[in-house]
């Protein structure tokens, strides 16, 4: 008499239906990272660039560059580590412009850089992250140049005879 194998017995079917376990459990993995629809990373990159221009706009008003430029290891007198060496808040009209305007330059960059993130792997959000930094950066300095001006110029004015 012939020995029967039953079907769930079988190595070569329990290889089979392993493998297809094994495929689908890796295809439920790879699609737990959503790929973002096209016309969302179009508009994610839109509101990337109209900060920028905000970006840019706002630089030449406060008197640098359109764009931000590297100085490796080159600080302004006024400024070392990141930190402004002046206590004292911007007072002139001028300087409290120029630090109003810092203070959004950052926010932009920061923005910027928080849909950079969700854009993975987009070298040209990367890009404009690093290059708002650098703008936050370069504010930074232009609002501690003002404000440690008018202290100095404001100086010989608190000294008494």
């Amino acid at each position: 008499m012939r020995s029967r194998v039953s079907w769930y017995a079988s190595p070569v079917l329990w290889g089979i239906l392993l493998g297809l376990g094994l495929g689908a459990g890796l295809v439920a993995c790879a699609s737990q990272t959503p790929m973002m629809p096209t016309a969302e990373v179009e508009l994610r990159k839109k509101e990337v660039q109209d900060y920028w221009m905000q970006i840019r706009d706002w630089r030449v008003d406060i008197g640098l560059a359109a764009d931000p430029y590297s100085r490796a290891g080159h600080a302004p007198a006024a400024q070392r580590d990141g930190r402004c060496e002046t206590t004292k808040e911007a007072s002139t009209d001028t300087c409290l412009d120029v630090c109003n305007l810092k203070d959004a330059i950052c926010d932009n960059a920061e923005s910027i850089c928080r849909i950079s993130k969700q854009l993975e792997g987009d070298t040209w959000a990367q890009g404009k992250c690093r290059s708002a930094r650098a703008s936050c950066d370069e504010a930074r300095q232009q609002c501690c140049r003002c404000t440690v001006k008018e202290q100095a110029s404001a100086a010989p004015l608190d000294r008494k005879p």
